[in-house]
């Protein structure tokens, strides 16, 4: 391993286990007694990574990275410190910190967080800076890219979003496109009114026209009374117009007029009513073939397409996935106020063998099923593979969910019994089969109480 200096600040308790630790590892460590001679070590000795255990992330730790910073900008902080809220994590990212761990701190994740931070130092330290940049000065807070594909987008995203320009992201499903409309409204003046959302696919033609722009009483059975469409409620703000390629060619029209004029008329009203609206919209369609077969008006596509963004399919940014993977570990994690497993190497590669054609959503299900599965602090691809019908090579019929639902920890110990008769006890052969590691099948195998059977004397 490549001998690498990082600086220490940590708590007295616990600075001469973490030494050792790193120096078992082939790093050398610079030691700080407090966050000012942590600094001052940064700025003689230029670290790539300084390693800080604070007391409390939103206010020590924010600060200390800020600090950090202003003496050595392109240089990395592993922030440590005690359980906190989602809150806490969000300001650290933001303020430019590489990676958040909680105590108790144990050896394996410290050491792979270093890792893992010291290698995105040194193969992609243009890109960590300019995310680093982009965070510091957008809210970005909520999207996680590491690809120079998605540092791409976000770049131009932070371009667009001061603006009153019209965006139009286009991207397969999954991708996140309703993300990043979120985060252009919540970079933009208009971010203290509402952004509003309607899947233009999902609402029958009859009725997308008075959800978009409302109607007047009487205008057809069952109007009663006035109702103010999606552009009168959002006036001010921001309207999200998702699958825009599905919008009837009349809708399409009024929503041209719309966009030219800032009026539009109620159904069932003769006098235009207008709007002060940002207008962003997506597809995961072929814009410009939908375009060539005449389904889609030429002219509102120039309209939307003022700004036109494209997220690249997540098997094209593989650098994604695993800083989205331990995104998703934290917030399952937090949700069932338990301690987040660890990604091991096993299920990174796991992780990185598999296409997504679901992209970030398919991940984010994946994880979410895997956490749920996963008996100890380490995640393992069998917690991945119990509940994937294609990777098992069964039907889906096989997996669906019975009505009174499942015991998981009992099916758990089932696939952990299967492979094992399978294989007749062959512990090797068991694992292979459960993409297992020997000690996690040995592990499950005490757990349960497997054990070989005896033969009958």
């Amino acid at each position: 391993m490549e001998h690498s200096t990082l600086i220490l600040f940590c708590k007295p308790s616990v600075a001469e286990q973490w030494r050792a630790w790193f120096e078992e590892e082939g790093y050398r460590v610079a030691f700080a007694g407090d966050a000012a001679e942590a600094i001052e070590l940064q700025r003689r000795r230029g670290a790539a990574l300084t390693v800080a255990d604070v007391d409390d992330v939103l206010a020590a730790g924010v600060s200390f990275v800020r600090a950090l910073f202003a003496v050595r900008p392109q240089a990395e902080v592993l922030l440590i410190g005690p359980p906190s809220s989602g809150q806490a994590s969000v300001a650290a990212m933001k303020a430019g910190a590489a990676d958040l761990l909680f105590h108790p701190v144990e050896r394996a994740p410290l050491l792979a967080a270093v890792h893992d931070v010291l290698g995105a130092y040194q193969t992609g330290a243009s890109e960590r800076r300019l995310w680093r940049e982009l965070r510091q000065r957008f809210d970005f807070a909520h999207i996680v890219a590491h690809s120079s594909q998605m540092l791409h987008v976000l770049t131009l995203a932070g371009r667009v979003a001061p603006t009153d320009a019209s965006v139009l992201i286009t991207g397969e499903s999954g991708t996140g496109k309703e993300l990043l409309a979120r985060a252009i409204h919540q970079n933009s003046s208009r971010r203290q009114r509402p952004m509003l959302s309607i899947n233009c696919a999902a609402i029958p033609e009859s009725l997308l026209e008075s959800e978009l722009f409302g109607y007047r009483r009487g205008a057809f059975t069952g109007a009663h009374g006035d109702k103010p469409g999606l552009l009168a409620v959002a006036d001010g703000g921001t309207l999200f117009l998702d699958e825009v390629a599905d919008l009837a060619l009349a809708t399409q029209a009024k929503l041209l007029r719309f966009l030219q004029e800032g009026s539009y008329f109620p159904v069932g009203s003769a006098a235009p009513h207008s709007a002060d609206v940002r207008v962003l919209a997506a597809t995961n369609a072929d814009v410009e073939a939908v375009v060539r077969k005449a389904s889609f008006r030429h002219d509102l596509f120039y309209r939307l397409s003022v700004f036109p963004l494209h997220i690249a399919p997540l098997r094209d940014r593989r650098e994604d996935i695993i800083p989205l993977a331990r995104s998703f570990v934290q917030r399952t994690s937090d949700k069932s106020a338990r301690k987040p497993p660890q990604i091991t190497r096993e299920v990174a590669r796991h992780l990185l063998s598999r296409s997504w054609p679901g992209n970030v959503r398919e991940l984010e299900n994946a994880v979410e099923r895997a956490v749920i599965l996963c008996d100890g602090n380490r995640l393992t691809a069998a917690d991945f593979r119990l509940l994937d019908a294609a990777t098992a090579g069964e039907t889906a019929k096989v997996w669906e969910l019975p009505d009174q639902g499942v015991d998981l920890p009992e099916l758990n110990r089932r696939f952990v019994a299967a492979a094992l008769e399978r294989t007749q006890y062959n512990v090797s052969a068991a694992a292979r089969l459960l993409g297992l590691s020997r000690p996690a099948l040995r592990y499950r195998m005490e757990k349960y109480g497997l054990r070989a059977p005896t033969l009958a004397a």
